[in-house]
């Protein structure tokens, strides 16, 4: 009766890391498999892979807030990025009022905390969506608690936003969406993107759409393509990542984080175009936080003060002001001419 011998084989990993490389997007590694059997002979197989993390850029103090002491107070000087401003103004100021908001529906207060959480999650939401450091997001939209949330979170997730309002024509929004290469599009509400959406979804690539405000049965989407998303599907697909990260998901182990550096461009504004064409303004996060960190000497301003939100918050001085009083403990209210006397 012949007999059987059964050798076994061993089966051994090498990874080795590479170096990682800002422009690629990716921490790549090599693995190296190596077979080995003990049987005379027997060859050796060996087959590598490559294994990558996708390089996500980030507010170093806004999304690493869990790492530092509760007893940790941050220095205006040690900011990178706009949106590492909140850390430093919920540590100061988490539960005063930081926004009201009572002319859109729903209408929305938010202190210092839960406007934090709410940048928090829409980053996580458009990272989501497939949002990526240096690609330019066009936020045309007019004041509110959202276009603030929707201008951080852009900002905080490395991409540029290129901002304008809602009452611009159709011509020059399309013209301001291709100049920049923008890639997707944050607008205020159903109606005015069903007044620019045929236009651009002709001559402009749309990745998707998300609306500030109001909802998606509104929208006239007869043989369109393009994915549109309300604030509260952002929101909820960030809240869903962001909990996962918290649990020990195996999501966290695909990322690799860095830091926002200061000369990053923070946003691209559009001159008036009253000469011709609007020309686009690039300004860097170290642009905009000299103007938050200096903007003391000319407007006083104290915490539990109210200030009013009236000038277009995409032009650029309305927008440093904003930054500026938030870094102060203010309360915001966003208003108009309509409603200026009873506010």
């Amino acid at each position: 009766m012949a007999s059987t011998s059964l050798v076994p084989s061993i089966l051994v990993s090498y990874c080795s890391p590479s170096p990682q490389f800002r422009d690629s997007g990716n921490l790549k590694g090599s693995c190296r498999r190596i077979c080995v059997s003990s049987r005379r002979g027997s060859r050796v197989h060996a087959e590598s892979t490559i294994q990558e993390k996708e390089l996500r850029r980030c507010s170093q103090f806004l999304e690493r807030s869990s790492s530092f002491s509760k007893d940790t107070t941050l220095s205006s000087n040690e900011w990178k990025s706009v949106p590492d401003i909140w850390r430093s103004s919920v540590e100061k100021y988490g539960d005063r009022v930081a926004v009201v908001d009572t002319y859109h529906e729903p209408p929305s207060t938010f202190t210092y905390k839960q406007l934090e959480q709410e940048i928090l999650d829409f980053v996580e939401g458009l990272r989501v969506v497939g949002v990526k450091a240096d690609e330019k997001i066009a936020l045309f939209a007019d004041n509110s608690c959202r276009w603030l949330v929707a201008d951080q979170g852009i900002m905080a997730t490395g991409a540029v936003n290129v901002v304008r309002g809602s009452r611009s024509s159709v011509e020059e929004l399309l013209q301001i969406y291709r100049h920049s290469d923008s890639v997707a599009l944050v607008v205020d509400n159903p109606e005015f993107y069903n007044r620019i959406a045929e236009t651009f979804s002709k001559k402009a690539p749309l990745r998707f759409v998300i609306l500030l405000w109001g909802d998606k049965s509104s929208l006239v989407t007869s043989g369109r393509k393009t994915p549109v998303y309300c604030y509260n599907d952002i929101k909820n697909l960030g809240h869903e990542g962001r909990a996962r990260f918290g649990a020990g998901s195996n999501d966290a182990g695909k990322y690799k984080y860095e830091s926002i550096h200061p000369d990053d461009i923070a946003t691209i504004m559009y001159t008036s175009g009253t000469t011709g064409n609007p020309k686009g303004v690039m300004l860097t996060h170290q642009n905009l936080l000299h103007q938050i960190r200096n903007l003391s000497e000319f407007v006083p301003a104290k915490a539990g003060e109210r200030f009013l939100s009236m000038l277009p918050s995409w032009h650029a001085y309305e927008r440093a002001c904003e930054y500026f009083i938030f870094t102060c403990g203010v309360e915001q209210k966003y208003t108009s001419i309509r409603f200026l006397k009873d506010d």
